[in-house]
Formats: structure tokens, sequence, C-alpha cells
């Protein structure tokens, strides 16, 4: 059986990677990047048969640039899936807390565990630009006297010690909601695919205009689950819309609001999926 082959942006052990194999399974072939850009390219072009990236975390917010991503490659949503975010404390084994000087990671994982640091102020925070890509660095350097914050899924990939899980200030509060995106679209079930995402722009900017669009869900009866706007590229002052929806457009009362939403906006669908389900990153 051919191996599916997955990209994803970051350093082995992110939490992309997790979400990864939980969507495409322990045998998937994964692929990391730098750049959600390279990504979605080699999903476009073919090089890999999905792309997986993250779209919203619960405490931080929407990743925008995965956003104007889609709507630039305009590649479709497959899938959608939850990872619980556990940040962890991860060094060279046999060190402790007592012996670190020092701990990397991305400025998010180091602000979401500043409790640990207030309590710690012998240890220096430094920013690095990945929470995986913290550990990998200790582990090629075998970097004595510093710690990394990353997943437990990393500790075990780069075979280092946690020192201390759960690290985050709020524990079991933080997770981050993935899409898997492909070349080609899928044919939609009616049963399953149960959310559609969609982007819309205003054909014109008059009183109310946003108002009625968003009256066409409501008046089908159709939950519109999520709405967000962008600054439209190359149109100051001019938004796009991005909306998650319930349904998909084999059922009636969704394609009658897309029909009507039709008459005031330009509406691109970027997918319809399964909601997707809440997993943390054990296997």
């Amino acid at each position: 059986m051919p191996v599916n082959k997955v990209v994803f942006q970051g350093r082995h052990g992110a939490y992309s990677e997790c979400a990864a194999f939980h969507l495409f399974g322990k045998n998937a072939e994964t692929v990391p990047v730098d750049t959600f850009e390279e990504l979605h390219k080699m999903v476009k072009n073919g090089e890999v048969n999905y792309g997986v990236i993250p779209m919203e975390n619960s405490t931080a917010g929407s990743v925008w640039e995965n956003y104007d991503l889609l709507l630039k490659y305009r590649l479709p949503i497959i899938s959608e899936i939850k990872i619980q975010i556990d940040h962890c404390l991860i060094a060279l084994k046999g060190e402790r807390i007592e012996t670190l000087a020092k701990v990397i990671s991305h400025p998010q994982a180091l602000e979401q565990c500043s409790k640990f640091f207030e309590a710690n102020p012998q240890i220096e925070k430094k920013p690095f630009f990945d929470t995986a890509g913290s550990v990998e660095r200790i582990a090629k350097k075998q970097l004595k006297g510093v710690g990394g914050i990353a997943s437990a899924f990393a500790a075990e990939f780069y075979k280092l010690e946690i020192l201390k899980n759960p690290l985050a200030n709020f524990p079991g509060t933080n997770s981050t909601r993935f899409f898997a995106i492909q070349k080609e679209a899928v044919s939609i079930d009616a049963a399953l695919h149960t959310k559609t995402s969609i982007a819309f722009t205003l054909e014109k900017n008059v009183p109310g205009a946003l108002y009625s669009c968003l009256g066409c869900f409501a008046k089908q009866g159709v939950d519109l689950i999520r709405i967000e706007s962008r600054p439209k590229s190359g149109s100051p002052w001019e938004y796009v819309f991005y909306a998650d929806l319930a349904g998909n457009t084999l059922q009636e009362p969704v394609k009658q609001a897309l029909q009507e939403l039709k008459t005031m906006a330009e509406v691109i669908l970027l997918g319809s999926y399964a909601k997707g389900e809440s997993r943390g990153v054990e296997f």
C-alpha cells in the first residue's frame, strides 16, 4: 500500500506532525518545511499527498497566514482535528530544573509558561523559532544546562528527558485546530461532511451589506459557527470574510443560503469536511 506523504511546517516532533499522524496514521511519511508558503507550494505541485496546517489556537487566536494562503492557492480542506497543546520542560538526560540556566522555545510557549519562570527567576528564557526546534537543537548540540519547551511527543522523538509536565500556566485549556489540505477536491458525503469553510467578499460596501449576507444563513436555519475578517490584498480598506458553517452543499438549507449569498458577494468554497475530534499527542 502506498505511504501517504504529508508536509508540515516546523521540525520533527512538532504539534503539527502529531496532527498529521492522527489524521493519516503512524505510517505516514512526514516532511518538515520552514514556511507555510513552502508547504502550500509542495501540495499544489503534487510533491506530497497532503499538507497539515494550524488554523486557530484557543489562547493565541487565528493563524492568519494560513487563511491568506488558503485563498491564494485554493487547496481544498479535506479534514480537521484539534490537538491538545501540553507543554513540557525538556532537557538532556540527567538534567534537573536546578541545573538549568536557560530555556529556549517559541515566544508563545514561553509566555504560556510564564508562571514557571516567575517561580524560577534564575532561569533565563530565550525565544526560539519553533517549539520542537528548540528540543531538536538541544539534542543535536548536546546543550547542557539548557531546556526546551515542547510536547511529550518531541521529547520521545529526540530521546530527551521531561523535567516537568504539565508546565503551562493553565494546563488542559490550550488546543490548536488543524486543517488537512490536498491538491484535488474530494467528493462530498452528505452524512460525513458536517462542516464547510468559505470565504466571501462583499460586492458593494453599503450600510447593512454584511448583515444581509449573514441573514442568508439565519433565514435557512444554517448554523454559522465562526466568522472573521482579513484585509483584502491589493484593495485598501476592503475585507475578506472567512466563515465556518454547519453542513455541506448537498444539504438543501446550505445550498439555498449560499445561492442567496452569491447574489450579494463573491463566494469561494474552501472545503467541506467532518467535524474534527479533540486528541492529545499520544497515539
